[in-house]
């Protein structure tokens, strides 16, 4: 979801960091609403997307991504639920097949990025909008 965020227009920037150094992170003043019933989903699928992760904490492996972390220095929008995602900087029609695996689904974003998303966690209307 972090990659999400790339677009919104408001922003703010704070200090945090990881390993104890400062650094510029941008907050944006969006919201991911409210989350369906059952998401996270708190277990991977083959692909480990959907496992349970937590901001800072290094427990997505493989090549994913902890949803709650920062992307590039952009904080993910208030509300964003912890889970491991694959992100990658190409629309879902480039995808390789199957790429977030079972029971996940590719939202694209902007026309430059998208992530992989529980089926759990997507709302009525589909992929998440921000």
């Amino acid at each position: 979801m972090s990659a999400v965020a790339l677009g919104a227009a408001a922003c703010s920037s704070s200090q945090s960091s990881n390993d104890g150094s400062p650094r510029d992170l941008v907050s944006f003043d969006i919201s991911y609403g409210e989350l369906p019933p059952g998401c996270p989903p708190g277990v991977a699928n083959e692909k480990g997307v959907g496992g349970a992760c937590t901001m800072g904490g290094n427990e997505c492996r493989g090549g994913l991504r902890c949803s709650c972390d920062p992307y590039l220095n952009i904080l993910p929008p208030d509300g964003t639920p912890c889970f491991c995602t694959l992100v990658q900087f190409a629309t879902c029609d480039v995808a390789p097949a199957n790429y977030c695996g079972q029971g996940a689904t590719c939202c694209g974003y902007l026309q430059a990025g998208s992530a992989c998303i529980p089926n759990a966690c997507l709302q009525s209307q589909g992929c998440p909008a921000f």
